[in-house]
């Protein structure tokens, strides 16, 4: 223990920098246009929007994540291709936050909509 404080005390003195954590990259924030490029990309050719997204800045976890967040489930794109329905990116008007909305009719989010449930 006596080692490790007089260790301290030369790093501080002789001011020697600690290795600090590895900085983070900087991902783009998601606006609605990207949403949209999201939605539009994963309902029709989802690899040719990962790489656009990807040259933007975002990472295939960051979109993928993201994807989720907004409902687009393996289900709910085959869904899509069966029936076309008339999708749509929508803000929530329980809390704001942008969701996929199926029909103008819609317009809570699921958690909105699972919470006054």
């Amino acid at each position: 223990m006596g080692a490790l404080c007089a260790l301290l005390i030369v790093i501080q003195l002789t001011g020697v920098k600690m290795p600090s954590e590895p900085e983070k990259t900087d991902i783009p924030d998601f606006t609605a246009s990207v949403d949209g490029l999201i939605v539009e990309g994963f309902l029709s050719k989802r690899t040719d929007a990962i790489e656009k997204l990807k040259d933007m800045g975002f990472t295939q976890s960051a979109i993928t994540d993201r994807a989720k967040y907004l409902g687009l489930s393996e289900q709910f794109i085959k869904w899509c291709s069966v029936g076309n329905p008339r999708v749509a990116l929508r803000n929530c008007l329980g809390c704001g936050e942008r969701f996929l909305s199926v029909g103008f009719q819609n317009r809570l989010c699921p958690r909105c909509r699972n919470r006054r449930s």
